[in-house]
C-alpha cells in the first residue's frame, strides 16, 4: 500500500517538476484559458473598452490629442 502511495505521489512530482522547466505562458494566452474555463464572456468587452481608454490616455500624452480633440 504504501509503495503504491509512493509511486503517485513520485509521478506526481514529476508532473510538477516538467511543468515548472516549461515556459509560463504569456498573458493573452493565460487570460484566453481563463475565459474559456471560467466561461466568464461577459469580461471581453469590459477589457476591450479599458484597453481603448489606456490608448486614449497614452494618446492624451502625445502630439496627437489635437487630433482626438477634432474626433469628438
Amino acid at each position: 500500500m504504501k509503495e503504491q502511495c509512493r509511486t503517485k505521489s513520485s509521478g506526481a512530482n514529476e508532473q510538477f517538476a516538467r511543468q515548472a522547466e516549461q515556459a509560463p505562458p504569456g498573458l493573452l494566452k493565460e487570460y484566453w484559458h481563463f475565459l474559456r474555463h471560467s466561461k466568464k464572456w461577459y469580461m471581453i468587452p469590459t477589457i476591450v473598452l479599458l484597453l481603448l481608454l489606456g490608448l486614449l490616455v497614452a494618446l492624451s500624452a502625445s502630439g496627437l490629442m489635437p487630433f482626438i480633440y477634432a474626433i469628438w
